[in-house]
């Protein structure tokens, strides 16, 4: 941002002059990121399990089946993550919302289920599934809505390119 006085010395009213600034989440890096994430943790998962005592061993060690049942889920984690790699073209929407009660504004970008919930580059990534993405999805600048008790307004629609 630049200050009210702009760059040039001269007032601008009292208005802040905003640099724009293009807005790029790499979907697509982001759930790479998760694959080899989840790759660590079912390496983990296969040598403990591997290094755990058999049924034959301990009857009362349940120390092997619940690392297998996690190396599986971790398995079916990582098939889902490799699905929605290939569908990221469909979330491109970054959403500027503005709270009509208290003034404030935030950036929130519409992602798969399971991919939200951090932020980035001032970004909020929303699951798709949570009430206020449902919200959002076939609205326009301008629209309002309530939610959770708070009035917000879609103040602008960017590409997230």
């Amino acid at each position: 941002m630049i200050s009210p006085s702009g760059t040039s010395g001269l007032p601008l009213h009292s208005a802040w002059r905003v640099v724009v600034k293009l807005i790029m989440i790499d979907l697509k890096q982001k759930i790479e990121k998760e694959i080899r994430t989840v790759d660590k943790r079912i390496k983990q998962a296969a040598t403990e399990r591997d290094e755990s005592a058999s049924s034959m061993e301990s009857q009362h060690d349940q120390t092997r089946q619940i690392a297998n049942q996690l190396f599986n889920s971790l398995l079916e984690e990582k098939k889902k993550l490799m699905e929605l790699k290939g569908e990221t073209a469909k979330y491109h929407s970054v959403y500027t919302m503005l709270n009509t009660v208290d003034g404030s504004v935030k950036k929130y970008f519409i992602v798969p289920n399971g991919l939200g919930g951090t932020e980035e580059d001032g970004v909020t990534l929303l699951s798709e599934k949570t009430p206020l993405a449902k919200n959002l999805l076939g609205k326009i600048t301008g629209n309002e809505f309530e939610i959770n008790g708070q009035k917000l307004r879609i103040k602008k629609i960017e590409e997230n390119i």
